[in-house]
């Protein structure tokens, strides 16, 4: 029901629930062009009878209703993992928890359930439209040397991810977060790196900007969602990469 509100343009519609298997007013599932049965009555949108671990009714409605989206697409292949009795990634079994603890609540009132899972799936779908596009700016990454090994730098709308630059051997990851221009430096917590240097240096080329050194000594920031810079960085990539090499030429 969610992709059809989401991505098949219904909003004048009433949600009717019957038991497992049967039909509204015991009739054939796609006999009335305004009643989509989904998962029951054997119908278009229910995948029992074709008995292939590889589809779900979500999976029946996507193909029906919306064209390439790989955020989406990833979304449903868990729920198709889910309710095909498989393996299936920990984001999902959480929100296939939360679904049954709405039930529980709500035994009978199966409506309220819908009503509160709805904004859920909103926010899993933005969760994994993050991770698609995490996935490019890692993909057009840029791999440069620093003082304390590899770096990597990655830009997009959501930054980058600094898990995927360690898991590529990175011990420091740059971003740039193109929807506020935030940016960031992230070493390995496990790393002796201390950014104090770098965060000097940037004093010295970027004064008017708000950087923000980390007690920690590991992460340097320029503008987050829990504080954003009143005064963003002047430097584009490019511009923050030359500032960490030339301080890897200068400890040289």
């Amino acid at each position: 029901m969610w992709i059809f509100k989401r991505f098949g343009g219904a909003h004048d519609y009433q949600v009717r629930f019957v038991p497992a298997g049967t039909t509204l007013d015991n009739l054939p599932a796609d006999s009335d062009p305004h009643v989509i049965h989904v998962d029951t009555g054997l119908g278009r949108f229910d995948h029992h009878q074709r008995h292939v671990r590889t589809l779900s009714a979500a999976e029946l409605v996507r193909r029906s209703l919306v064209g390439h989206d790989v955020a989406l697409e990833r979304m449903i292949r868990q729920v198709t993992l889910i309710d095909n009795a498989l393996p299936s990634e920990q984001a999902s079994s959480d929100l296939g928890m939360l679904a049954d603890s709405f039930n529980i609540l709500f035994e009978h009132d199966p409506d309220k359930v819908v009503e509160l899972m709805l904004p859920n799936l909103d926010a899993w779908y933005a969760h994994e439209v993050r991770q698609v596009q995490l996935g490019e700016a890692f993909a057009s990454r840029i791999e440069f040397h620093t003082p304390w090994g590899r770096g990597i730098a990655m830009q997009g709308p959501f930054g980058g991810s600094s898990v995927m630059a360690y898991r590529a051997g990175a011990v420091l990851a740059v971003y740039r977060e193109e929807r506020h221009n935030w940016m960031g430096i992230a070493a390995q917590s496990r790393s002796s790196v201390d950014l104090t240097p770098l965060a000097e240096a940037l004093a010295q080329v970027d004064p008017h900007a708000d950087w923000y050194l980390h007690p920690s000594k590991r992460l340097l920031l320029c503008g987050t969602d829990k504080a954003p810079a009143k005064r963003l960085s002047a430097l584009d990539m490019r511009g923050l990469i030359t500032v960490i090499e030339g301080l890897h030429l200068a400890v040289r």
